[in-house]
């Protein structure tokens, strides 16, 4: 064997030697090594401590303002839409007794006379009999014969004096043709048609020269010296609003006095809200229109020892959680009030950790640390 093999065998057989003895070290190192233990980091939770007194709260909501009086004017009598005092135009506004239109009412008027005259000599037919029959009574029948006018509304009916005079009137249609000659006075007063209130057109629908049939539609009106905020109010809301309080409302940064009017007494199913209606007069100097939003305050009220908390603090309507032991714990609270960001709770055990944030994939009894 020569020098250089030996040499080689010999080389190998210490690197392998060395091989092992080096992989034994490695491997009863690994197994003495300790691995550091690893400390779990609970939750910060944000708390406050539980504590009680008497506040003063406001109650604030926004509400849509609208007129108090929205009218559809219709037609009662047929005929010709002929200009009144002003123009019959979307948008147009009017005050209280201006006259909106008139229909065109002269074959009616001259009809209304021809009635009238026949009722005259109806009477003056009647005069003889009554003069005879009844003279009691003749004289009042003879003033009353005096008193019709043509152009002018019938005067009232004499008394009639026994149950005889009643029939022969009857019989000879007196009482019928007054009564119809009234109603046809009546009638006249629809072809004017005259503003009930300060208001503006928001919808026209027949123009001046259109002919207009009993039922016709003409035009849409809304009241504007006199509005009304409808604010939705929570049912605890409520209890702090009665009817005739005074309100204060405010829109960009101007300010409005009104009054409760009227509160529902019903809840709205599609806003779970009841509903107070505040009166607001109108003015030049700061006008008012339908359709703005506006915020009412409302008279301010004492709640009695309760807490104030951050609204998100509140779940499922009445709970909350509090910190035991470094452990959550779930408590029902009772709601005396809920505003846009604050509740005001009760029903908490006086020093107790309330947590007052939003606490997301939070369970009962999961550890946690509050936050200093």
């Amino acid at each position: 064997m020569s020098k250089r093999l030996i040499i080689n065998i010999v080389a190998l057989t210490l690197l392998g030697v060395l091989s092992f003895a080096l992989m034994n070290y490695f491997t009863n190192k690994k197994e003495e090594m300790i691995l550091p233990k690893v400390e779990k980091k609970l939750p910060m939770v944000k708390t406050q401590t539980v504590s009680y007194s008497d506040l003063m709260i406001d109650v604030q909501e926004t509400g849509r303002l609208s007129s108090i009086a929205s009218v559809e004017l219709i037609a009662e009598v047929s005929g010709q839409i002929l200009k009144g005092e002003i123009d019959l135009n979307d948008a147009v506004s009017f005050k209280k007794g201006q006259i909106l239109l008139r229909i065109f009412d002269k074959e009616a008027q001259l009809s209304l006379k021809a009635s009238k005259s026949r009722y005259l000599s109806s009477i003056a037919s009647v005069l003889p009999d009554l003069k005879y029959d009844y003279p009691e009574n003749y004289q009042n029948w003879l003033d009353f014969f005096g008193a019709i006018e043509i152009n002018k509304p019938l005067p009232d009916f004499p008394k009639v004096s026994s149950e005889n005079e009643k029939i022969y009137l009857a019989s000879r249609n007196i009482l019928n043709d007054y009564f119809t000659i009234q109603s046809s006075e009546i009638r006249m007063e629809k072809y004017v048609i005259r503003a009930p209130f300060n208001g503006t057109f928001t919808q026209v629908s027949l123009e001046v020269g259109s002919i207009a049939n009993p039922g016709s539609h003409i035009a849409k009106m809304i009241r504007t010296d006199v509005l009304e905020l409808q604010v939705p109010l929570t049912i605890e809301e409520i209890n702090y609003v009665n009817k005739g309080n005074k309100v204060k409302v405010m829109h960009q940064g101007k300010t409005y006095n009104g009054f409760v009017n009227r509160i529902s007494d019903f809840v709205d199913p599609a806003s779970q809200s009841i509903f107070a209606y505040v009166t607001l007069l109108n003015s030049t100097k700061s006008p008012l229109y339908e359709g703005m939003y506006m915020t009412a305050y409302f008279a301010e009220s004492e709640l009695k020892q309760v807490m104030k908390v951050p609204r998100e603090c509140v779940f499922n309507f009445n709970e909350v959680y509090v910190v035991e032991q470094g452990k959550l714990t779930k408590k029902i609270i009772e709601l005396a009030k809920v505003d846009e960001y604050f509740s005001y709770i009760r029903g908490l055990k006086e020093d107790s950790q309330l947590v007052v944030e939003t606490l997301i994939n939070a369970s009962e009894q999961m550890s946690v640390q509050i936050a200093k």
